[in-house]
This record gives structure tokens, sequence and C-alpha cells, in this order.
């Protein structure tokens, strides 16, 4: 349907409760086993975390599902091609505080805590980019 695969990545400190955000990522991908957690050191010296969630190509698809309609209509209102970059990865941002609370809600205040998402999108010679990308979001659109 568009989409290689992905990944959703969320960068957080130690006070933050890493097994929520464990827990909401799973939700997003559809499965917990594909969620990992790093620990190290900030450039400061804190202690942080890297919560990651690769998926495949249906685990994306089912992941961008979890996007609220709303958002879906927002990230096809704004535009995407200033999502996706020169490798054909499309770029999106959910709001954390939304995804710990259940909703797949797209990040609109740029210091908001965020989970960002990378997406590799499936083009084949003859195909626009953008055509894939708006093709992937209006299918959800129409669900």
């Amino acid at each position: 349907m568009g989409v290689h695969g992905g990944e959703w990545r969320v960068h957080a400190s130690a006070v933050d409760d890493i097994q929520v955000i464990e827990d909401s990522l799973a939700w997003l991908s559809g499965d917990i086993t594909s969620v990992s957690t790093q620990k190290d050191k900030s450039a400061l010296g804190a202690p942080m975390f890297t919560i990651i969630s690769k998926m495949t190509a249906k685990q994306s698809i089912f992941s961008l599902g979890r996007l609220q309609s709303e958002s879906v209509k927002q990230i096809l209102d704004s535009g995407l091609e200033s999502r996706i970059d020169e490798d054909k990865f499309l770029h999106l941002r959910i709001d954390l505080d939304a995804l710990c609370r259940g909703e797949g809600e797209i990040s609109v205040d740029k210091n908001a805590m965020v989970a960002k998402g990378r997406f590799k999108l499936e083009v084949y010679p003859g195909q626009s980019v953008n055509e894939v990308a708006m093709g992937i979001f209006e299918d959800l659109r129409d669900k």
C-alpha cells in the first residue's frame, strides 16, 4: 500500500514514565515486541532514554491508521511535501501526551514532547513520491 516499513521514536528523560511510553508505542504499532528501550546519558550527563518501535510494512499501515481522522485531515490540508525528505521518508510527529491517552494526534505545538515517526515510502519508477503519500492518507481519510 505504499510503505516499506517505519519506526516511531521517543526521547525521554529519567523522570518520564518509561513504561507508559513503551505501552503507548506498542498500542500505536500494534506490537509490544517491536518496542525497544536504550538508556544513555544526555550531553549534560543526565540519564535519558530512547524508546523505538520498528515496524514492517503491514504494521506501518496499521500504525498510520491509529491517527485520528482530524489529524489525517490536517496532514492532507497542510500538504505532504514538507513532510517527505529526499530519501523518500515521510516524517510525522505525534503529541506524546495524547499518545499516552491512546490518541494518535499530530503535534502542532513545537515545544511539546513528541513521538517522531519515520516511514519509508514505496515508490517505483514513474510514480511521484507525493502521489504515493497522498494515496496513503486519502485511503486513511476514506476509512
